[in-house]
């Protein structure tokens, strides 16, 4: 068929006549076996084609799962790094990837949806900067709050419980979930003191909760580290984030890892730090060259978000990143967050070395607004990649931060 009308084409374009093709055809014998190859390979071309149309919406669906599964794929090569990095045999780290991989390959045959119900969840840390804003959201969401501390509050809300827990024993810990649908760890610890070290609140505390949280059956685990956390740096702030993720995913299968950004707020302290240190230096000192990237996001945002991974009957993706509206270079967040206040600092460029110093000596004081672990994360960008699921997939517009500055001046304004 092919072979036919190629030879029309060919007689209606130079006018040549049947016979005068023949002979042309019988001279050019590499040329006929070309034809007949490609008139017997026709029908595979045509079906080629239609398993082409018929696998492009499955090529499209897999690139979406494979795009959701690289985040714990990453966590959990860091897993192995993890094990065998603290002396563990190759062995040891085998099984503890084969028992995330075991339960992660349930989870997906379950299906990623969920129809079981939130009714009481734990949140470990929730007296803290965002653990009582994330009680609060999901008090407000009908849902029982049990806040487990050390060093509880007063109870708000008549659906928020109170209860002693130590995330160092793990006894505590279970009677702190025990009846909970979920669990969220909110955690963290910016200045080591005595056994509260980064690696044991971090690391192990957080194994600790997770492991729990999965032999007494919970059903979702959202666990709260930082952008920027990274199993490999030398900073052992940054390091212990970056394995804490990883014992986390290891230990509890289908865990939801919340990365955020540099958290701000009215009552923080990193806005109203900068902000006050602005208004009384005669020369605020930046850090490095200035050129450092964040991200600031609001805290309020953070917990909605995490409150909303916990709560949605859509299974969790394994890893989101929370970073706000606009992302700054430090020097131009200095400058943004004068001008917004009215002022005209002066700002001189101070050597790493020099700060790394300077928050030594604060670690010495009982309360330090300088901590070594801040100025390590002020030498890397801590703004959010990009392609990995955060406020857009959770349909949450995070706050400006130019905008919530100016709210918070005029409040203060007598």
């Amino acid at each position: 068929m092919l072979k036919h009308l190629l030879l029309e084409f060919i007689g209606h374009v130079s006018g040549l006549s049947d016979a005068q093709l023949e002979q042309i055809e019988r001279s050019l014998p590499a040329t006929k076996a070309l034809i007949d190859l490609l008139n017997q390979a026709h029908p595979i071309i045509e079906q080629a084609e239609t398993l082409y149309n018929e696998a492009q919406p499955l090529v499209t669906q897999a690139k979406k799962e494979w795009e959701a599964v690289a985040p714990a794929v990453q966590i959990l090569i860091e897993v192995i790094s993890h094990h065998l990095n603290t002396g563990r045999s190759p062995v040891e780290a085998a099984e503890t990837v084969r028992a995330a991989l075991g339960g992660s390959m349930q989870n997906v045959v379950q299906g990623r949806r969920m129809d079981r119900e939130m009714n009481r969840v734990t949140v470990f840390g929730g007296t803290g900067f965002v653990g009582r804003r994330i009680v609060r959201h999901l008090s407000d969401s009908a849902v029982t709050v049990r806040i487990a501390s050390r060093h509880p509050a007063r109870a708000e809300g008549d659906n928020v419980e109170q209860v002693i827990a130590d995330a160092h024993h793990e006894r505590s810990i279970e009677a702190a979930v025990m009846g909970a649908d979920g669990v969220i760890n909110a955690i963290s610890l910016y200045t080591e003191h005595g056994c509260d070290t980064f690696y044991s609140v971090h690391v192990e505390a957080a194994a600790r909760i997770a492991r729990v949280a999965r032999h007494t059956g919970i059903k979702r685990f959202v666990h709260l580290s930082g952008i920027g956390a990274d199993s490999a740096s030398s900073s052992p702030y940054i390091r212990s984030r970056g394995e804490g993720e990883a014992a986390v995913q290891a230990t509890f299968p289908g865990a939801a890892v919340i990365r955020s950004a540099v958290m701000f707020a009215p009552d923080d302290v990193f806005l109203t730090t900068i902000l006050g240190l602005l208004r009384t230096l005669p020369a605020y000192p930046l850090f490095g060259d200035g050129r450092t990237r964040l991200q600031p996001v609001h805290v309020d945002d953070v917990a909605a978000a995490i409150a909303q991974v916990l709560l949605q009957t859509q299974r969790p993706y394994p890893l989101y990143e929370l970073a706000g509206s606009r992302a700054y270079s430090y020097e131009e967040l200095l400058r943004t967050i004068a001008r917004i206040a009215g002022l005209r600092p002066m700002l001189v460029r101070i050597p790493f070395v020099f700060w790394n110093a300077a928050a030594g000596l604060a670690e010495i004081l009982p309360h330090p607004r300088l901590t070594r672990n801040q100025v390590e994360l002020m030498q890397i960008d801590t703004t959010a990649s990009g392609n990995r699921p955060g406020f857009g997939l959770l349909g949450i517009s995070p706050r400006s931060l130019e905008e919530e500055l100016k709210a918070m001046l005029k409040q203060a304004r007598p």
